[in-house]
């Protein structure tokens, strides 16, 4: 039975769709370039900048392991609008958050929020779409406008920060996010829930306590005694194993082990958490050399950053169309070549040379 009339699927529900990968990638780049001025205003430690970026990436992936039960049971419409609705609330009580504290409760809420609505989008881009072909642009142009919010990113944050200060990185969703809200009704199609599995809650929650855990023993590390820090990395291993059995002796796992015993998929995974630790590792340390380092202003700043925009989305550009040739295999060492060419470059770089940073840029957001 549907709670809706049908609609006509076009550009309006593109964009309503990829409002949240839009917002999510946009404020990745902003928050990097704001916290210089976000240390300064709070006078947060290092340890504390560290979370802001970390618990939103900590509430992501805790949550995402479940986001696909939930859309099931609840419907991906349903789930779409209510993660939107949670994303754009927890940005504005981020703007507003007092300390960097409850800065940190609020973009763990943030994060959960994004691992709502992500899978759905997604699901329901394949719905609305179902022809192959027009499926096939919709996903491209899911890709590109995502790209374009890594381009934007930079320049709209130097710009905000002027006026907003580090405020601006957090509020610029709530527009967005209310808008896409408010056309969902209208320009997406209603897709009733059908759920198909249990919901695996004591792998859930073992995943989330391994990830806890392990965000905690890597971001603290250096920071604990050496027992307190080892009996950490015991229960990181201990809560990883208890994890891994649930999974293995649930028929409905949400996270199936036989997915690891294909090479393939396995080596996916772990070049992408690698990719992903060094790349968004280096946004945050760039944004501190740009602006500390390098006396560069936010503005500025973003402008600096954007050759890593560029190249990033040059780089995907190419990769689609020279994965037929190269094959996966290929590209995937070509890239990370190019991206560990980057890395070294600035770690050589000079205290003062820009140009040397803006190059060194290049082949790090090629290869990623």
């Amino acid at each position: 039975m549907s709670h809706s009339k049908p609609v006509q699927t076009g550009l309006p529900t593109l964009l309503a769709l990829s409002a949240g990968m839009f917002m999510a990638v946009l404020d990745t780049n902003i928050v990097n370039l704001a916290l210089p001025a976000l240390q300064r205003s709070l006078n947060a430690s290092l340890s504390q900048l560290t979370w802001i970026v970390d618990a939103y990436a900590l509430g992501f992936a805790g949550l995402m392991l479940s986001a696909g039960w939930l859309a099931d049971r609840f419907g991906p419409r349903r789930m779409l609008a209510w993660g939107l609705a949670l994303f754009v609330l927890a940005s504005l009580l981020c703007g507003l958050a007092p300390g960097a504290q409850t800065l940190i409760l609020f973009r763990l809420l943030q994060g959960m929020a994004a691992a709502l609505f992500i899978p759905s989008s997604l699901g329901l881009l394949r719905h609305a779409f179902p022809h192959p072909a027009e499926r096939a642009r919709a996903v491209g142009l899911y890709g590109g406008l995502s790209a374009s919010a890594a381009a934007a990113g930079p320049v709209l944050g130097g710009l905000l920060l002027g006026p907003l200060g580090w405020r601006g990185a957090f509020l610029i969703n709530v527009p967005i996010g209310l808008a896409a809200l408010l056309a969902i009704p209208f320009v997406v199609p209603f897709r009733e829930a059908s759920p198909s599995r249990g919901a695996d809650l004591p792998g859930q929650a073992a995943g989330m306590l391994t990830l806890s855990l392990a965000s905690y023993a890597l971001i603290e590390g250096p920071r604990l005694p050496a027992l307190v820090l080892l009996a950490l990395l015991l229960a990181v291993a201990a809560s990883g194993r208890l994890f891994w059995r649930l999974e293995h002796a649930n028929p409905q796992a949400m996270v199936p082990p036989a997915l690891f015993r294909h090479p393939a998929f396995a080596a996916a995974n772990w070049v992408g958490f690698a990719i992903g630790v060094a790349y968004f590792g280096s946004l945050l340390l760039l944004s501190f050399y740009l602006q500390q380092g390098l006396g560069l202003d936010a503005l500025h700043a973003g402008l600096a950053m954007l050759p890593l925009a560029a190249c990033l989305i040059a780089g995907n550009v190419a990769a689609g169309r020279l994965l037929p040739s190269l094959g996966a295999r290929r590209q995937m060492r070509g890239g990370l070549l190019l991206s560990a060419a980057g890395y070294l470059l600035l770690a050589l770089a000079d205290g003062h040379a820009l140009a040397w940073s803006l190059l060194a840029m290049l082949p790090l957001a090629l290869g990623t």
